[in-house]
């Protein structure tokens, strides 16, 4: 890749390039956060529902304070969870047990995800505003290196956490029956959990159907999520793709960073700062002067029509001067915004073509190096290398599109 200076110009990598950076992820993350919030509401329904299949039975949990007549509720319950057990290991191939642990090992990692998220926010907030302080460069760059690694380790669990439909389809295919029929009459219930006490007491209240009784209670919470459970493939799928970019954006968030502090050598550097300008600051140039035209156009057709209003009576001449003055004042400001960018949009104009191009010669020879080790080593290189550099091709492609916009 030859350097000009005109590449250099649009690509040398800088604290402007870093809050731009900023940017995108702080809408990536948005992005990310909504959909494992939904997972998160679905995996928390979840575990409730496999309350009801795993109540504890031990002297200290649920069962234990029940008085002799509810003896007979207790064997048909017990009864019933044994068949939805043993179901579920038949369909899945998966212990109920196991089931039970992964879902609250995803709500966990979920969670302690979430908040990572919300600590990078935080910072990518701090970078966009007057309040960034140099100082916590290194602190900063510890946070996005552990949110680096942590998203890697986090996505290993979408696979799993998409599977959960087969397990909510077995429970509801199970065949619970109770020859024993539950008593009519409530028994002492003390010493039962509150969510066990009040479906027991629903149960013992009803004399029609007992087997069709105990199929809704032991039932009903996992038809009550099975839609949304049906849904988690699709959004766990879309959130890969996600974290994918954010990945992406991490990285050379990280690596800007470093740039810009001389802690990588001048060709990394330039490398990093045109991976940057395809990925990030050209589509963050389109946006922002889309938008510039937006609102110059906006506030050209408010005098328009407040003059004609003018012109027609409808609004007097004092009111006349105070919004002229205010939409003069949009006015000007949108021109300005829009005419600086579009000075920026002329250099890419003229040096943008290379600036992908260069981008794309490296994103090849890097793919052909993983295509050689591959060859060479017999196996495929560890980690999503090449599934990430796939999508950061795709970001380019999309990149040649905008700059044919501008």
């Amino acid at each position: 890749m030859n350097a000009t200076g005109g590449i250099d110009a649009l690509t040398a990598p800088s604290i402007e390039s870093a809050k731009i950076a900023f940017a995108a992820i702080a809408e990536t993350v948005d992005v990310v956060g909504g959909d494992c919030r939904a997972v998160c509401e679905t995996l928390s329904s979840l575990s409730d529902a496999l309350n009801v299949l795993t109540e504890n039975e031990t002297p200290d949990g649920g069962l234990s304070g029940a008085g002799l007549t509810a003896l007979p509720m207790l064997a048909a319950v017990r009864a019933a969870k044994a068949i939805a057990s043993r179901y579920v290991g038949q369909q899945t191939g998966t212990s109920l047990d196991t089931w039970v642990d992964l879902v609250t090992d995803a709500s966990a990692q979920f969670e302690a995800y979430l908040a990572q998220l919300d600590t990078v926010n935080g910072i990518a907030e701090r970078y966009r505003s007057a309040d960034h302080d140099p100082e916590q460069v290194q602190e900063d760059l510890d946070v996005l290196e552990q949110t680096r690694w942590q998203t890697r380790a986090w996505k290993q669990i979408l696979g799993r956490v998409a599977r959960l439909g087969q397990l909510v389809d077995a429970i509801l295919q199970a065949q619970i029956h109770d020859d024993a029929a539950p008593p009519e009459a409530a028994p002492r219930t003390g010493g039962f959990s509150g969510s066990l006490q009040r479906r027991l007491q629903d149960v013992q209240t009803r004399t029609a159907d007992k087997t069709s009784d105990l199929r809704e209670w032991v039932l009903q919470p996992f038809v009550e999520i099975r839609d949304r459970v049906r849904e988690l493939p699709a959004q766990t799928q879309r959130l890969s793709g996600q974290i994918e970019t954010l990945e992406i954006l991490l990285d050379l968030e990280v690596a800007t960073i470093r740039a810009c502090a001389g802690e990588i050598s001048p060709a990394a550097a330039r490398v990093v700062g045109i991976r940057v300008a395809a990925a990030i600051v050209l589509p963050d140039l389109v946006r922002r002067r889309r938008d510039a035209e937006e609102t110059t156009a906006r506030f050209e057709n408010y005098l328009a029509r407040l003059d004609a209003a003018h012109r027609s009576g409808n609004i007097g001449d004092q009111v006349h001067a105070v919004l002229r003055d205010e939409y003069r004042a949009g006015l000007h400001a949108g021109r300005a915004e829009l005419a600086a960018l579009e000075a920026r949009a002329q250099a890419w104009r003229a040096d943008g073509p290379a600036v992908l191009a260069a981008c794309a010669h490296w994103m090849a020879v890097e793919l052909d190096v993983l295509t050689a080790r591959s060859l060479i080593e017999q196996q495929e290189p560890p980690g999503d290398r090449r599934r990430l550099l796939e999508r950061e091709r795709r970001r380019l492609d999309e990149a040649r599109g905008l700059l044919a916009s501008l």
